[in-house]
């Protein structure tokens, strides 16, 4: 989960611990076993083995429970660290690289900012410093970066808060956004503390960060359980886990993952009012990657879409603080909070704006694009001080806790089934919807309107509002700012420089103090190369190159080329070090030409 441990929230409500008392009789054990063998398969990140693994057994479990299942794979650019290193007055300090954090060297002097809120900032100069912040339960690592951006920073030097000097990983951009521009580096809690005391010992202390990392193509996959309802079957109800993970992630997110699988096995022949949608998301980690992927995929049937219920970190150690959050109407929070109250399960309710707030302008976990999106719905999340580090492994997780929890959204889900649609036809964000052209030759301008409505369907003015350009699914093309037109209306024109082949995903966000609201669009390219690569530099393992037509055979000068389904071509360049690689592909295209062309890359050494 993209979410920094939530353990002390007094200022906005008390946390209470779970109860001890014991969970219904008939709470899944399968919740517990589920965990247990997520864990055992290890880190997760998109396009493992392990993470195959993981997605078959979904699949399975899906099927066995009465559900079709499918999948549905996307490209997403992963981060591969090749190297860090952190000397800091001359010493070394281990550290690592947090994913989609710049790369290069910086040498420079260290200011502490504490937390780094902006108001942390107040009279102190940290122009080409490198910016020393404290990890913060609320606070997101990404909102810090931010701010050290913002400020001229030169390089963030992260403090984990971890026990043991554990140093945690994690990302700071979302895979599908242009990485950070400064190196972003982590750091044990015992080190971070040496830091500060040098730092307060002696003025001018210096620190140099070296960073080496490329990206990657992975080919990620959610795994999709679908069941008719007999009463509702055109309204949806979507319960999502993501199953990727930094290490075995037994808290974060194989307890979400057993979660969903005894919910799963719950409802085996039980009959369902609403048609029931259960995934397995993957590329959470990395940028709510997978579930960002659904929603755009799926964006013409949002509306059908009554609830979310998002399974993030359900339990973790005995007596942990919970927290509950998102958006919903009166029905859906009466039924949530009564079957939580007939588990003995006590967390927090927080509004999602409440989070989005203290987080610095994020959900971050897999609720984000829906309710962005503006379908109501709730998190879970269980605090652990050993998230994103090698010690969140199964002993860390109170077995009954996550029966209990898992009873609980069991039930949830099914008192959800005697609502009615009106009782469920909720709305509190803002409508986004971008108006584009279906197809465009290549290498031409697209102009894009983007419309921004209330929920009562008035314009809303004076929304900032962002467009985000991918090309290969999830990889950053372009963006910029649109311009208000008027009306609740926005224009922006992607350059014909960005728009060379394929299919272009356009993502715009309205995003503002009081919400987040975004909506999606696609344009496919008509001619233009037969090629498309990588941004430069990347891809010195593998890359993959998406064509406009279908494949019908490939070679390279190094390394070894494959082709995909007859539209993806795999480049394995390892071989090529700086040398140039010659990539020739023959195609056949939609009029059933067959063409060919060859092309000339310069990766970076491995």
């Amino acid at each position: 989960m993209n979410f920094s441990r939530i353990g002390r929230l007094t200022a906005l409500a008390a946390v209470l611990a779970l109860p001890a008392t014991a969970a219904r009789a008939s709470a899944p054990d399968i919740a517990v076993d589920q965990m247990r063998a997520c864990a055992q398969l290890g880190a997760k990140p998109p396009g493992s083995a392990a993470g195959r693994e993981q997605a078959r057994r979904l699949e399975r479990a899906f099927r066995d429970a009465g559900f079709t299942a499918t999948r549905e794979d996307f490209h997403v650019p992963l981060f591969r660290e090749a190297g860090t290193r952190l000397t800091v007055g001359g010493e070394d300090v281990p550290a690592e690289s947090f994913a989609y954090g710049g790369t290069g060297q910086v040498r420079a002097g260290v200011v502490d900012v504490g937390v780094g809120r902006p108001a942390d900032y107040a009279g102190k100069d940290v122009t080409g410093k490198v910016v020393l912040v404290s990890r913060d339960e609320v606070f997101h690592r990404s909102s810090q970066l931010a701010q050290v951006i913002a400020r001229g920073g030169a390089a963030m030097l992260y403090v984990s808060g971890s026990p043991d000097n554990l140093v945690q990983e994690g990302a700071v951009r979302f895979a599908q956004y242009a990485p950070a521009p400064i190196p972003t580096v982590s750091v044990g809690a015992r080190d971070g503390a040496a830091v500060r005391a040098a730092l307060a010992a002696a003025s001018g202390l210096e620190a140099t960060l070296e960073v080496a990392a490329t990206r990657e193509d992975a080919v990620a996959r959610n795994v999709i359980g679908v069941r008719r309802g007999t009463t509702h079957p055109d309204k949806v109800i979507v319960v999502g886990a993501h199953y990727d993970s930094w290490h075995a992630g037994a808290i974060d997110n194989c307890t979400g993952i057993g979660s969903l699988l005894a919910i799963a096995d719950a409802v085996r022949g039980v009959p369902l009012a609403y048609t029931v949608v259960l995934a397995g998301w993957d590329a959470e980690e990395v940028g709510l990657t997978g579930s960002y992927d659904w929603v755009a995929r799926h964006a013409d049937r949002l509306g059908d879409v009554v609830a979310n219920v998002n399974l993030e970190m359900t339990a973790a150690e005995a007596g942990a603080p919970a927290i509950r959050f998102g958006t919903g109407g009166a029905k859906l929070n009466a039924l949530v909070q009564q079957a939580a109250a007939a588990n003995g399960y006590v967390a927090t309710d927080l509004p999602a704006a409440v989070v989005r707030q203290i987080s610095g302008g994020i959900l971050p976990t897999d609720i984000q694009p829906f309710y962005s999106a503006g379908v109501q719905g709730f998190s879970t999340f269980t605090s652990t001080p050993y998230y994103h580090t090698p010690q969140d492994v199964p002993e860390r997780v109170d077995p009954e806790s996550l029966r209990r929890v898992s009873a609980y959204l069991r039930d949830a889900l099914l008192a959800l089934q005697q609502a009615t649609p009106e009782e469920l036809a909720v709305r509190e964000i803002p409508n986004v919807a971008v108006h584009a052209p279906e197809r465009v030759e290549a290498g031409a301008a697209v102009t894009v309107e983007v419309e921004v409505r209330d929920p009562a369907g008035a314009p809303v003015v004076g929304a900032p509002v962002r467009v985000l350009v991918n090309q290969n699914d999830h990889w950053a093309r372009h963006e910029g700012v649109a311009t208000e037109v008027g009306g609740g209306r926005y224009r922006y024109t992607i350059p014909a420089g960005e728009t060379d082949a394929g299919m272009l995903s356009i993502t715009a966000t309205a995003d503002t103090v009081a919400f987040m609201a975004e909506g999606y669009a696609s344009v496919r390219l008509s001619g233009g190369a037969l090629l498309r690569g990588p941004v430069p530099c990347d891809g010195a393992r593998w890359f993959v190159e998406p064509v406009r037509g279908r494949v019908l055979d490939a070679t390279v000068s190094a390394g070894r080329a494959h082709v995909v389904a007859g539209r993806v071509v795999v480049v394995d360049a390892r071989a090529a070090g700086r040398a140039p690689v010659v990539l020739h592909v023959r195609a056949r295209t939609a009029d059933g030409r067959v063409v060919a062309q060859s092309r000339e890359y310069r990766v970076c050494a491995p």
